[in-house]
């Protein structure tokens, strides 16, 4: 090994003599310097970009929000004046009707079948009827619900007078 080494030292000292440039070591240094610069990151003029870009967005869609929230709390009309009188007292008039007719203790299966079919319809147009208050387009809604709501109960006494008459 020590022939290796006296080997590769005689070889380096048979090679002529080297004078650096002048000011090589400064231009080493620049080169470096340039290359570093060229390479440096642009995470931090992204990351703010976006963060920039995301506070943007989020005051648009809150500015939005808030428009709608502030359209949604204005005042809704009145069912009453909505929905004409006449539905209304039509409504009245057949729940008194129905409730003044005498239960049966015994009716036809179908009949029966009938009579909670209607029920059943009626329970869904009451139940639309109370949320009618949350959408948007109640007015139109609402009046074409109690037409229905007058038209099930119409069917409703119907059926039930049928029954009662029948049985006599």
């Amino acid at each position: 090994m020590r022939t290796g080494l006296n080997d590769i030292g005689a070889r380096l000292a048979a090679l002529p003599g080297f004078e650096a440039p002048a000011g090589g070591w400064q231009a080493v240094l620049a080169a470096r310097r340039r290359r570093a610069c060229a390479s440096s990151p642009r995470w931090p003029v992204l990351l703010a970009a976006s963060v920039l870009a995301t506070a943007v967005g989020l005051a648009w869609f809150l500015q939005a929000a808030h428009q709608r929230s502030a359209t949604a709390q204005q005042p809704v009309p009145a069912p009453a004046s909505i929905v004409e009188d006449a539905i209304r007292k039509e409504n009245t008039r057949l729940e008194t009707l129905l409730a003044a007719l005498p239960e049966q203790r015994a009716m036809r299966g179908s009949t029966a079948f009938t009579v909670a079919q209607i029920e059943d319809r009626l329970a869904l147009v009451d139940d639309r009827l109370s949320r009618i208050a949350l959408e948007p387009n109640a007015p139109e809604h609402a009046e074409r619900l109690w037409r229905e709501r007058v038209e099930l109960m119409n069917s409703l006494v119907q059926v039930r007078y049928a029954d009662v008459t029948g049985s006599l």
